[in-house]
């Protein structure tokens, strides 16, 4: 069965642009953004980490439609001290058997500085965007809206995670920004693309001009 180069490259065209629509999260796309509308930070109640009085980590759930690379995590996290941020796995409705899938180590955190991190890779699924408070770390996660899209976690001063679902108790502010991650599907039909479009010109090249053609071009010679 042979091809006309024509139906070659509409083929591979097609073959392209579905692998480039099993991409739906562009490059700069927010997966999670709990600041509140205008000021960076609305200002509700803030959550503490703090020895003195209790310590409290805490963890917002964010979800992934599709494998994804991290761009960027800014959330409003200061003190003075150690912290960890990073992503968990979420498998109910607190983190449990908690290991870190990526972490950044913060030495004095300032509220709103942006982390990049590289190689940061996440299949489609349910994460924790978490922060662990060293020992001796003072300091806070601001709240940017008490209007939680989610029921998010903490936990108490004996380590417990616990459930939080009041609005009375501002969802922490974080931002995180991604990018797709082709899958192998759509490598494979943007490869087989490019193939037959590279197939259908070398056919373009080496087709000889029709008979008719050839005569015309003659008959036109003086």
């Amino acid at each position: 069965m042979k091809f006309k180069p024509q139906t070659l490259l509409k083929t591979s065209a097609l073959l392209v642009l579905c692998g480039l629509a099993g991409q739906s999260h562009a490059a700069g796309t927010v997966v999670l953004d709990s600041y509140g509308p205008g000021a960076a930070v609305d200002g509700w109640p803030t959550q503490v980490f703090q020895d003195g009085v209790g310590r409290q980590d805490v963890a917002i759930p964010f979800s992934l439609s599709m494998a994804t690379s991290i761009e960027s995590i800014l959330t409003s996290i200061e003190g003075l001290g150690g912290v960890t941020v990073g992503i968990l796995a979420k498998q109910g409705s607190v983190p449990s058997a908690a290991t870190w899938l990526y972490s950044r180590h913060l030495d004095n955190p300032a509220a709103n500085s942006l982390l990049t991190p590289s190689g940061w890779a996440l299949d489609a699924g349910n994460y924790w965007l978490a922060a662990v408070a060293d020992n001796g770390f003072s300091g806070t996660w601001q709240s940017g809206t008490d209007v939680p899209s989610a029921n998010w976690a903490y936990t108490s001063s004996a380590g417990t995670w616990q459930v939080v679902s009041s609005s009375f108790i501002g969802l922490p502010a974080a931002r995180i920004t991604v990018s797709a991650v082709p899958e192998p599907a759509s490598y494979a039909l943007m490869l087989a693309g490019g193939l037959l479009i590279a197939a259908a010109r070398r056919r373009q090249s080496r087709t000889p001009a029709s008979p008719a053609l050839n005569a015309n071009a003659q008959g036109a010679t003086p």
